[in-house]
């Protein structure tokens, strides 16, 4: 989607945008100015800022969005804007977390719904190592660390010792074979924490938003949706440099209607921030 896209270019199949209203009123979209999406996925709140004049480069880092996307990680925000001809721009948005299609499709291993799915968790498939090929390597004290520091679980080292004794017999190759060494109750933050760190996502924010700040013009604005505290401190503390004025002192949840219509939509915090 390098310069605008038709406003039918919508794929509500691959993933419900969230808080669009929200996110069009914190960019302040207009017609005539220009917005990076750099976490396209469907296109969904890229639609939207089309349909209402704006311009918009897509970017995501997994290819499977499509073709209105250009395919890279946002931690190379910068030289991907500049390559595309946007180096001046009014808005960026992240929309960080994990796509409907994503956890819906088996084989990326994102969603312990499905058994017998690899243990995947790459957002790209095409590089990097799996879950599976980090959990055949690391220690119990990284493990440990890796659930503890990522996953913010209160069981880690506990999770880290059984998984280490159970790989001793067998290779955790799928999320049916994580699934029976681990607490279903704490499924949740073990796969946060393999995805994160699969994926290098925290450092990956740290140097998106480092390079949003250089490509939006002066009262251009930053637009956050993130689904963990992980992501949400390091936005906010990076929202509160001298670089920026805070326009949200709290976070924009979703309200209860659209909590009713898509309940995926529960732990978002959205944060916006003015460059100065």
């Amino acid at each position: 989607m390098r310069f605008g896209i038709k406003s039918d270019g919508l794929n509500m199949h691959y993933h419900t945008p969230i808080m669009v209203e929200e996110v069009l009123e914190g960019l302040q979209v207009a017609p005539g100015k220009r917005f990076i999406d750099a976490t396209y996925g469907g296109g969904g709140h890229a639609s939207e800022i089309v349909r209402r004049g704006g311009e918009v480069l897509g970017i995501d880092v997994d290819p499977d969005t499509g073709p209105n996307a250009v395919h890279g990680n946002f931690r190379n925000i910068e030289k991907i804007a500049k390559e595309n001809g946007f180096s001046e721009v009014d808005g960026i948005l992240f929309d960080l977390g994990v796509s409907s299609h994503q956890l819906d499709t088996a084989s990326r291993g994102f969603s312990y719904r499905f058994g017998d799915a690899p243990l995947d968790l790459r957002l790209n498939q095409n590089e990097g190592e799996t879950a599976a090929e980090l959990l055949a390597r690391v220690s119990e004290d990284q493990l440990y660390e890796i659930l503890a520091t990522f996953g913010e679980e209160e069981h880690s080292r506990a999770i880290a010792s059984a998984v280490v004794r159970a790989r001793r017999v067998s290779p955790v190759r799928t999320t049916g074979d994580l699934l029976k060494i681990i607490n279903k109750r704490a499924a949740s933050q073990v796969f946060q924490a393999l995805r994160i760190v699969v994926n290098d996502e925290l450092n990956a924010l740290k140097d998106g938003l480092r390079g949003a700040k250089k490509l939006l013009k002066p009262g251009g604005r930053l637009v956050v949706i993130s689904f963990h505290s992980l992501e949400d401190r390091i936005a906010k503390l990076y929202m509160k440099t001298d670089a920026w004025k805070v326009i949200t002192r709290k976070p924009i949840v979703p309200t209860d209607k659209e909590l009713k219509a898509n309940s995926r939509s529960r732990s978002a915090k959205l944060r916006i921030a003015e460059k100065v």
